[in-house]
């Protein structure tokens, strides 16, 4: 299934140039600093333009949803190693300190040039279709279009990827899981899109099931 997805929709300005020198930089401090992190976020990003490819989107904005999501993490620079790498379960307060993540990475984009379409990708991504999100509680298409596609991205690697609290999760259980969300975690639109694009990409036949 392809939608298409006019200017309005998508409601943001096209980055004509991005100071990628500044971006390579906090790329490579985040590897050094986490390299599952940094291996994540590239797998991100090659789902995002994925994603923006299967939405029909032009050259430029799959351009911008891959330098997204090599770079939706780069908050977590300022999250305590302790927290980032801890075995298992965060305490409440603990989990309050790592959803800053996406408002130090909004705010570290601020200074670069040409990133100024990005930084409201970056602080909403962990919003909810709902509106359970974090860190502002808007939901729907008050997310911004990127930050909808980012959200099903990210939680697609994370789930099906090995982390220290815990054994990834099967191809078909992530996908059942993203169905499950659709609606309340996730734009539902975007959810059909997605399973579309994995479906393909994968090369594996499931059966259809409704939202």
């Amino acid at each position: 299934m392809l939608i298409y997805f006019n200017k309005v929709e998508c409601k943001l300005s096209i980055i004509d140039k991005v100071n990628m020198e500044a971006i390579e930089d906090f790329c490579r401090q985040v590897y050094y600093c986490d390299p599952y992190t940094s291996m994540h976020a590239e797998h991100v990003a090659e789902l995002m333009a994925g994603l923006a490819s299967q939405m029909c989107m032009s050259t430029e904005e799959i351009n911008l949803a891959f330098i997204v999501g090599l770079i939706h993490d780069i908050g977590k620079l300022k999250i305590p190693g302790t927290i980032l790498n801890k075995p298992g379960k965060l305490t409440d307060e603990e989990f309050k300190t790592m959803k800053k993540h996406a408002e130090y990475g909004a705010c570290m984009l601020t200074g670069i040039a040409g990133a100024e379409a990005i930084v409201p990708i970056m602080r909403y991504h962990h919003e909810r279709y709902d509106g359970k999100g974090y860190p502002e509680g808007i939901l729907g298409k008050d997310i911004p279009l990127l930050s909808r596609m980012l959200a099903v991205c990210d939680s697609f690697d994370a789930m099906t990827t090995n982390r220290c609290y815990r054994e990834p999760i099967t191809l078909e259980e992530c996908i059942e899981e993203i169905r499950r969300c659709s609606g309340s975690q996730f734009d539902p639109t975007i959810c059909d899109l997605f399973i579309d694009f994995v479906r393909e990409r994968f090369g594996f036949m499931m059966e259809v099931a409704s939202c």
